[in-house]
């Protein structure tokens, strides 16, 4: 009996030392990244690197896998499969991003909870730009502090339906008033001042696709459910 104990006991140890060695000899020579659409490969395999490590392919992998405290910029999820004993692919699944406010030559990018997710040097297409309102500070993984709470929540809303509705826009812009515009190329769309713009937005797709081309002003300040009339003022120059 002792012998046979001894016996399987040296095996488990044998077992040991050779899952140890593999570990230890298992060097992360490369990363592969995808997924990503905001940040360039290169930049996000420089924010990946913060989580290696010991260059251990093995470790790192589990480290990335399991610890959830990990955060990088507009990265919702990672998803990470050991390709081999020297590299590892890494999948990001990005935070849903619903507008940005433009500060000092960058954009401050938030999702549809008013957290900022990360900054960008160039607004991607399909990203609004919000302007005209005044906020505190924009910390990342925080929600951002506006010095109106209200204006602010009109942009989340504003943001979220954009999405929903899956409508180009480039610009939204507060006046002093809380009157909103919007801008759509070469389209200023008045929408006015009001709390919920729900109507005004889900008939854009269809106002909108019959402005193709055209330069001007979509005036919709005082469109509702009962009053559906809209003028479009072209401009003349």
């Amino acid at each position: 009996m002792r012998n046979k104990i001894r016996i399987i006991f040296l095996i488990f140890f044998i077992l040991i030392l050779t899952a140890s060695g593999v570990i230890m000899s298992s060097t992360l020579e490369e990363v592969k990244v995808k997924g990503n659409t905001y940040y360039t490969e290169e930049k996000l395999k420089n924010e990946l690197k913060k989580y290696y490590i010991g260059g251990n392919t093995i470790l790192t992998y589990f480290k990335i896998k399991y610890d959830k405290s990990i955060t990088i910029p507009f990265v919702d999820e990672l998803e990470v499969d050991l390709t081999g004993f020297h590299s590892l692919t890494v999948a990001a699944i990005e935070k849903e991003v619903v507008g940005c406010l433009p500060y000092m030559g960058e954009y401050i990018c938030f999702d549809k909870d008013g957290i900022m997710v990360g900054s960008i040097t160039k607004r991607k297409k399909g990203l609004p730009a919000v302007t005209g309102i005044s906020y505190e500070a924009a910390v990342f993984n925080k929600p951002i502090t506006a010095k109106n709470k209200e204006v602010f929540e009109l942009t989340l809303n504003i943001t979220q339906l954009i999405k929903k509705y899956k409508i180009n826009i480039d610009k939204i812009e507060f006046e002093k008033n809380l009157s909103i515009k919007l801008y759509n190329g070469n389209v200023k769309i008045i929408l006015g001042k009001r709390k919920h713009f729900d109507e005004q937005i889900s008939n854009l797709v269809e106002l909108l696709s019959k402005t193709k081309g055209m330069k001007g002003t979509l005036h919709m300040e005082d469109f509702s459910e009962k009053n559906k009339r809209v003028i479009f003022e072209a401009d003349k120059s």
